[in-house]
């Protein structure tokens, strides 16, 4: 008994594996998929780190009142982890109020960022090392940095409830 040649389909289906098999994971995916997201607010400034297994390329734009950054991410869909990003803003962060994810085209992320005060960004990406796959990073500082010795007296006159000297 033999067994039938496969239908010109069938063959296509093969082809279509093979292909597959042979391109691998990182040749079909859509977008870069979110591997973890972070969040760590401190005095000094605010970071917030979106690990990917990819090198993400980002645009940012500045707007001025009430402060607010906005970052787009190119090659990417919108993910249940990214949208995880959201439930990490906390309430005593000096810089950051809240922030919205969404998918603003086809293929691009928008984060927005609401602002506590005005900040200079600086966002850079870090390779794989370790157990981190890429990494980008946006470290948030303040417009105006702080002064160690003026926020002293400023918390001692809060505390005392005194006035300044003139």
């Amino acid at each position: 008994m033999t067994t039938p040649p496969p239908d010109k389909s069938r063959r296509h289906l093969l082809q279509a594996g093979t292909l597959a098999l042979l391109l691998g994971r990182q040749h079909l995916a859509f977008g870069a998929s979110i591997v973890a997201v972070r969040m760590w607010p401190a005095q000094d400034y605010t970071r917030i780190t979106i690990e990917s297994d990819v090198r993400l390329q980002t645009q940012q734009l500045m707007v001025g009142n009430p402060p607010r950054m906005a970052i787009d991410i190119d090659g990417l869909e919108l993910s249940p982890t990214l949208r995880d990003l959201v439930g990490k803003v906390r309430a005593d962060d000096p810089y950051v109020a809240g922030l919205r994810v969404g998918q603003y085209a086809p293929r691009v992320v928008r984060i927005v960022f609401d602002l506590k005060q005005p900040v200079v960004p600086q966002v850079f990406s870090l390779a794989p090392v370790a157990a981190y796959k890429n990494r980008l990073v946006f470290d948030l500082y303040p417009q105006r940095a702080v002064d160690p010795p003026e926020a002293l007296i400023t918390d001692r006159l809060r505390d005392t409830g005194g006035a300044p000297a003139a």
